[in-house]
């Protein structure tokens, strides 16, 4: 990044290994999503990784309790707001893929209710030519991770079981064209003149719609002063424990921290 103010030139490597990332402590969407992931991996969760085709990715887990893959974006630090990036931020989706180290899954479903819509086929059309070869083709990806990892047939009876349910709930709300739950806003993460520039500002005020909106827009987004992250300098002993859920028969006092959570440096 080079700053126009005063000239610095600020690198910023993109690192997928979370042993890095505890120590650099910088990241955007990528970061947050691996870090997250490997907390809920740590803690038992099944989780599989989302990628965006439109440039952005988070993370799915699983809930034994509900049955169903629960939409997580750490980045945005919400869970199960699936209608967030259509209905919120407004991006125009075509794939969204969740995989996990024995499967691959196309979940764009769970993400928009206008899949049939001409204008959405039309963009996915830019990937595949027709839906029967992105269908082959993840199922190859998965045969493929399968055979690798020496899959047990109980676990590929439980993705079986998984995929039959989750496609018989896309057919369902793909049905009914309208989301639960209405969802209203646009991103939180990153600076205004980034959302702006990638038009993810949602209805907020700031949004203006037609072309002559357009070039507002852009001649506005010139003015922002963009915020350049710095790692904090402090805490140089950063120390992350995962602490698992605490037994109920656990004698007083009780724990001063919440007995199911994350614990950074001594701070849950």
């Amino acid at each position: 990044y080079n700053c126009k103010l005063c000239g610095t030139e600020t690198t910023f490597p993109r690192f997928n290994s979370p042993r890095a990332l505890f120590q650099s402590r910088r990241g955007r969407c990528g970061e947050f999503a691996n870090l997250f992931g490997t907390y809920c991996r740590a803690l038992g969760f099944d989780t599989r990784y989302i990628l965006d085709f439109t440039d952005h990715v988070w993370v799915e887990v699983w809930s034994a309790r509900q049955q169903r893959w629960l939409h997580a974006d750490s980045c945005e630090g919400l869970i199960d707001r699936p209608n967030m990036y259509e209905q919120g931020w407004g991006k125009k989706l075509n794939y969204a893929l969740g995989a996990t180290h024995d499967s691959v899954a196309d979940v764009t479903k769970r993400y928009t209710r206008k899949f049939y819509s001409d204008e959405f086929q039309a963009r996915r059309r830019e990937y595949a030519p027709d839906e029967n070869a992105s269908d082959r083709i993840f199922r190859q990806m998965s045969d493929a991770l399968r055979r690798m990892n020496n899959i047990g047939k109980g676990r590929l009876e439980e993705i079986e079981k998984r995929g039959k349910a989750e496609a018989k709930f896309f057919g369902m709300v793909q049905s009914s064209g309208v989301w639960d739950v209405d969802y209203k806003e646009g991103r939180i993460s990153g600076s205004l003149a980034w959302k702006a520039s990638r038009r993810e500002l949602g209805d907020s005020k700031t949004k203006v719609e037609g072309e002559e909106g357009k070039d507002s827009e852009q001649e506005e987004t010139q003015t922002f002063f963009v915020e350049s992250f710095f790692p904090s300098s402090r805490h140089n002993d950063l120390k992350i424990i995962v602490q698992p859920p605490m037994p109920s028969n656990v004698p007083s006092p009780a724990p001063k921290t919440h007995p199911e959570c994350i614990v950074v440096s001594g701070v849950p």
